[in-house]
């Protein structure tokens, strides 16, 4: 009997000490959409609906689909609402609903004004019921072109809308009854929505030391490998020596590459037996230097040199899967891998990162760009002259060899080219807004101690080309390419640094410490008056209370 009470006296006890409560805050909001349907232009409305502690998704639910891509666009909304609020975003669960069956939102053409709104939701802000929205939202903030502006401007004015914000260079001539604003960046479309100003990190502070060391020394081997082993006649060797002069050394090194590529294709198309000897040692050097670059460690020094290795290792491995091998081009790739593996090897040190654990970000990336190819093709009619859908390919392919880094790259890729394809009736009025929101991003990376080497280098390449006759797009698309690359890469350093495990600098065999855990101050925010409620939830283990109740009854007996 006394056995009995005391088991029973034990587990209330336990039910006492693992006795949980937690709030469960769950805050909506109502949005005005802008969209086109089979009559023209319609206002949509949009629940959005914001719940914390979430899964770090966003649902969708009404209209069948709402448009191609509404899904993966309201996934990258919530990631970058929640990066502005300083909040990891797998802290939300996002639920939107489209209340209305008349119109289909085309794709992302609604992810920036989502974005807005749940950033509202996550601080507490009120939207302002006289402005809409219509524009895509990428992933650093920037906001891209929709299709049918000018209908949606002008179904908003029927509504009594007041202000519209629509992309830059979109704003329709001659728009009546409403004013309409031209934005560039999502923090712009936050002031306008909700009279909230947010601080960016100045452009300054961006230290580029580690990056003009590295891109000299790649400058300096691919130089040495062109000058011994093909001389001369590939590559203009003035514009090489002024673009040196001029600290361009990433963008000169480039140009020597493309050079060795023209060789080698010439090489291989010169016989049968050349063509072959290209292809197989093209494959024997890639495996070899993916067998070594396995065992680097990855580190948020290191980072954008082992990215960039994978992504040349499997595009020789794509090459050659191909129906058509370029085996110049592979054998170019892979000839000139060791001096990118050797750089890694080299820079392995300081805080570093668990590649596994990015696969959810990397997957996110994936499908917004295979959502931003789509939307390119299905809304303005471009079908993609160039490689998008090889790079798409190579980004699933690492993706499914758990190379989440290297496939973000990919996808990051795609998503800035087809971004620029979108922008490219107005390159020049995006041109200043891009390269200051990636200057922005690498600011922001920086803080964390990630050393921004590929975006400086597809920021070099923007400044190039942007003095380059027609060269208005390209500089465009590096410059974006520079904004989405460091806000992702910058995203995977600061976890990297959040989580202690840090690799000395040198060793041979690299050995973790643990940095002392940081104290993080939890800070609470009341609800959004925007229908936001309160819940708690109590957890009392109820099976626990009701099986010493049982036993007690049970002694009884």
């Amino acid at each position: 009997m006394r056995k009995l009470v005391l088991i029973a006296v034990l587990a209330v006890f336990l039910v006492a000490t693992t006795w949980q409560s937690y709030t469960v805050r769950v805050s909506s909001v109502e949005i005005n959409a802008l969209a086109v349907g089979p009559t023209g232009g319609a206002v949509l409305p949009i629940e959005v609906t914001l719940i914390t502690p979430g899964d770090g998704r966003a649902y969708v639910a009404g209209v069948p689909e709402a448009g191609q891509g509404f899904g993966p666009s309201a996934q990258i909304a919530l990631y970058t609402a929640s990066r502005l609020a300083g909040v990891p975003y797998a802290n939300y669960t996002a639920l939107l609903r489209v209340l209305s069956a008349d119109a289909q939102v085309g794709g992302p053409s609604a992810s920036g004004y989502i974005t807005v709104a749940l950033y509202a939701l996550m601080k507490g802000l009120n939207l302002k019921n006289d402005t809409a929205m219509t524009g895509i939202i990428l992933p650093d903030g920037l906001i891209g072109p929709v299709g049918g502006v000018s209908q949606k401007v002008g179904a908003a004015a029927e509504k009594g809308i007041k202000t519209v914000l629509v992309p830059i260079g979109e704003a329709p001539s001659g728009a009546q009854g409403v004013r309409v604003i031209e934005i560039g960046t999502v923090e712009e479309a936050i002031y306008y929505l909700t009279g909230e100003r947010i601080d960016t990190p100045p452009p300054s502070s961006v230290d580029d030391a580690v990056f003009k060391n590295i891109s000299k020394k790649l400058f300096n081997d691919i130089y040495s490998y062109y000058n011994s082993t093909i001389g001369r006649g590939y590559v203009d060797v003035g514009l090489i020596n002024k673009l040196k002069a001029q600290g361009y050394y990433y963008a000169a090194a480039s140009l020597i590459y493309q050079g060795i590529v023209n060789y080698y294709r010439d090489q291989a198309a010169s016989s049968r037996r050349t063509y072959r000897d290209l292809y197989d040692k093209a494959l024997q050097m890639a495996k070899a230097a993916e067998s070594e670059l396995s065992k680097i460690p990855v580190t948020i020094n290191n980072l954008d040199l082992v990215v960039a290795s994978y992504t040349r290792i499997y595009e020789v491995y794509f090459m050659a899967n191909s129906s058509n091998p370029d085996a110049g081009a592979m054998y170019a790739r892979a000839v000139t891998l060791s001096s990118w593996v050797g750089e890694a090897r080299q820079m392995a040190y300081g805080p570093a990162l668990n590649d596994t654990g990015l696969a959810e970000v990397a997957l996110l990336y994936l499908d917004y760009a295979k959502t931003m190819e789509a939307y390119l093709e299905t809304t303005y009619g471009v079908v993609a002259t160039s490689n998008l859908p090889s790079v798409v390919e190579v980004a699933q392919d690492l993706y499914r060899r758990s190379h989440y880094l290297a496939s973000m790259a990919n996808s990051i890729e795609v998503i800035a080219q087809s971004a620029s394809a979108l922008m490219a009736a107005a390159p020049d009025k995006y041109l200043t807004v891009a390269r200051e929101r990636a200057l922005t991003n690498m600011a922001r990376a920086a803080a964390c101690g990630y050393t921004n080497t590929l975006p400086l280098s597809y920021l070099q390449f923007g400044d190039y080309y942007r003095t380059q006759q027609d060269g208005a797009s390209l500089a465009l698309g590096y410059y974006i390419m520079a904004s989405i690359y460091s806000t992702a890469m910058g995203d995977a350093a600061c976890t990297a640094v959040k989580s202690g495990a840090v690799i000395p600098r040198p060793s041979l065999s690299p050995v973790y410490t643990t940095l002392p855990p940081t104290t993080e101050q939890a800070t609470t925010r009341t609800a959004s008056n925007m229908g936001g409620e309160e819940k708690t939830v109590i957890l009392p283990l109820v099976l626990a209370l009701l099986a010493a109740v049982a036993l007690v009854y049970a002694s009884r007996r």
